[in-house]
């Protein structure tokens, strides 16, 4: 179908068949239109081609009455010898023109039938009819016109058109008897005779005969009309099918008529369309009213004239076409192109006066706009108001306003409800949430795609942090796993060098050392393996109801002696009765153990550890308070990140991984971790669930 479009002599071929078929079209249907009212009249002297030559007949007959009465005057004011030298010339062209008035409607030559009477119908003063005939057997529709000549001249103020002869006033009155003569008041009756045929050739037998042609050959015309109608039409689509495709070019091709503005294009050409159609309307009028011109009959080259102007009505129609064809054209490679709006002067206007005004509404503070709109609603309002209270029509469009601003106000509140909802589904966590923007106000939206983007952020945060944290997981996982297989032969032989008996006590001496040192690094893999674990939430918790005091009591139990070892005093706080609290036995004693563990290596010595459990509000809250021994130059938030310690010159045996652990452990247990730092004074307080 592609290469059909784009073949250029199947677009020649159809624009050809186009403009052929608009000819014959155009020929075809000014022929329809000229045959159209003898169709429509029953009766050819129904026909506006019969009255207007019957009407011209009557206005020569006239005119020949009044020549003769003036030719009669003359002759009389000669044989009086009272007219002047030149009478006489005068008389002689009156003679000649009325004998060819005499000849033109004399029954030899016309079908035209008359007769001129005096007003009371007694003297009959001229006619074309025989002695035997009447006019009223003779003539199927008599038509009366009643006039008055005074001294050969037509009072033309007193005409009467198929008049009652008795009820004509008398026009006498107010005449001087001795000056004045009486004008002479004639009856004209006239018509033509029903069945004609062409014995006499004049414009009534041309009249019925393109009557009756025309009855016969409508339907031809009209066939013709509609078979070539159909086929320019099915032209032109193809015509518009193909527009804008071109051979070896990808897409619509634009061409010069696409650089003109759509607007001015069409209006050039709709402006020579008018003109066209009223050419064509003209030519079919005197095509029309020329067949009926009996002069036209008497011209010999009335019929190539007549076919001539058939021809250049049908010209005229195939330019009529022509420039609907390519009006059509570049709408439709517009259209196909999708240029329409940018090709059209007027679209451009308004898409930059919206654009400026839109822009300037923007760019305006919400507060602004908000008073802007109301002041414009308040102004309308009052003068709606004002104009209702003395024209009751505006108090019905005053009712619509407040009804539109009501509808505008509920799709407003609808916007901010879809957006309130979007906010609070995105501060539950749900940050792939994206709030739908469709169809809201402007100033809604804007906030939406700012929240719909934040999320967005958030949730690429949120990802890389995850994907860092699992690397972290990940990359401690694998080295402790790596290092465990050499740390366990390590501490393998040195437990073999502590079994033989060693003579030189420096080697006693170092391989203590290697001993310490490598329980110190299987601890230390054991912690971040565990730091790993507790962070990534793959440690398996099981909580259940568990007694803190008890448990306290045995962690402390077990680190008595070795705080005392570090003069420490250990000032315990434990309520009466048992606390209860949903944890895993498990990882709450780890988590007691890295606290104890931390006052034991981090302490001043000589100090006291105070150890506090409280409960309360449905929590049970453990907090260890001690003085460090070394100035606590770290934030409380970087104490529990992996491998800080309190203090940086890594001279103890601390990993740096007890609080975060600790802080891990609390938090897979559905609990919180706190640190607090105010001078050398540390607090870790642990808060869990309490168990009824």
């Amino acid at each position: 179908m592609k290469r059909l479009q784009s073949n250029t002599a199947a677009k020649v071929c159809a624009v050809l068949i186009l403009l052929a078929a608009a000819f014959g079209t155009g020929i075809f249907g000014v022929r329809a239109i000229l045959s159209f009212g003898s169709v429509a009249d029953g009766d050819w002297q129904g026909s506006s081609r019969y009255y207007n030559a019957v009407d011209n007949r009557r206005r020569e007959l006239v005119a020949g009455i009044r020549l003769s009465q003036r030719l009669e005057q003359l002759e009389r004011q000669i044989e009086e010898g009272t007219a002047s030298p030149l009478a006489y010339a005068d008389a002689e062209a009156l003679r000649e023109e009325r004998a060819l008035v005499e000849e033109r409607f004399s029954r030899q030559n016309t079908w035209f039938r008359f007769r001129v009477l005096t007003d009371n119908g007694q003297t009959l003063l001229g006619t074309n009819l025989n002695d035997d005939e009447a006019i009223i057997r003779t003539v199927q529709n008599v038509h009366y016109f009643s006039f008055e000549l005074q001294d050969g001249s037509l009072n033309e103020d007193v005409l009467y058109y198929d008049t009652d002869l008795r009820e004509e006033p008398s026009h006498t009155a107010g005449l001087n008897p001795e000056t004045e003569a009486p004008p002479l008041k004639l009856v004209l009756e006239y018509g033509v005779p029903e069945k004609i045929d062409d014995s006499i050739q004049d414009e009534f037998s041309q009249i019925w005969r393109m009557w009756d042609m025309d009855r016969a050959a409508f339907d031809q015309y009209l066939t013709g009309f509609l078979s070539l109608g159909a086929l320019t039409l099915v032209a032109l689509l193809w015509v518009l099918w193909t527009a804008g495709h071109r051979a070896g070019e990808e897409g619509i091709a634009l061409t010069w008529q696409e650089r003109i503005f759509f607007d001015l294009y069409a209006a050039a050409v709709i402006a020579a369309e008018v003109c066209l159609v009223a050419c064509f309307i003209w030519t079919a009028e005197q095509l029309y009213w020329g067949a009926a011109n009996v002069y036209s009959i008497m011209n010999e080259d009335f019929d190539a004239f007549y076919k001539l102007g058939i021809m250049g009505a049908g010209a005229l129609f195939t330019a009529e076409v022509s420039c609907g064809a390519l009006l059509l054209r570049t709408l439709a490679v517009r259209l196909k192109a999708g240029c329409l709006a940018k090709t059209t002067l007027l679209c451009r206007v308004w898409g930059w006066t919206v654009r400026t005004v839109h822009d300037f509404v923007r760019f305006l503070p919400f507060t602004w706009k908000i008073v802007a709109a109301f002041l414009g609603y308040a102004a309308v309002s009052f003068f709606l108001l004002v104009v209702g209270y003395y024209d009751g029509g505006m108090t019905l469009f005053y009712l619509c306003i407040q009804t539109g601003v009501l509808l505008f106000l509920a799709w407003w509140a609808y916007g901010y409800y879809r957006l309130r909802q979007g906010t609070k589904t995105i501060a539950r966590g749900d940050l792939e949430y994206q709030i739908d923007t469709t169809r809201m106000p402007y100033d809604l939206r804007l906030q939406a795609e700012d929240l719909n983007n934040i999320s967005a952020g958030l949730s690429a945060a949120v990802d890389e942090r995850m994907k860092s944290e699992r690397f972290k997981a990940e990359l401690i996982t694998n080295v402790s796993h790596d290092l465990k297989t050499p740390l366990t032969s390590i501490i393998n032989y040195v437990n073999l060098l502590k079994s033989t008996e060693q003579t030189d006590p420096k080697a006693v001496e170092y391989i203590e050392v290697l001993d310490r040192k490598s329980q110190r690094l299987k601890k230390l893999t054991e912690d971040l393996v565990e730091a790993s674990k507790a962070s990534t939430g793959v440690l398996s918790v099981v909580r259940e109801k568990i007694g803190m005091g008890q448990l306290i009591d045995q962690a402390l139990g077990e680190w008595e002696e070795k705080l005392n070892d570090r003069k420490l005093t250990l000032v315990s706080t434990l309520p009466e009765g048992e606390c209860w609290v949903y944890a895993d036995g498990r990882h709450l004693w780890r988590v007691i153990d890295n606290l104890l563990s931390n006052c034991a290596k981090y302490a001043m010595e000589g100090t006291r550890v105070y150890l506090d459990l409280e409960r309360g509000k449905g929590q049970v809250a453990l907090s260890v308070k001690n003085i460090s021994r070394e100035p606590l130059n770290v934030p409380a938030e970087r104490l529990m990140e992996r491998f800080v310690r309190g203090e940086e010159s890594r001279s103890t045996e601390g990993s740096g991984l007890g609080l975060s652990i600790a802080r891990s452990l609390t938090e897979l247990q559905g609990g919180t971790f706190e640190l607090a730092v105010d001078g050398d004074l540390f607090k870790a307080i642990v808060t869990l669930p309490q168990a009824n």
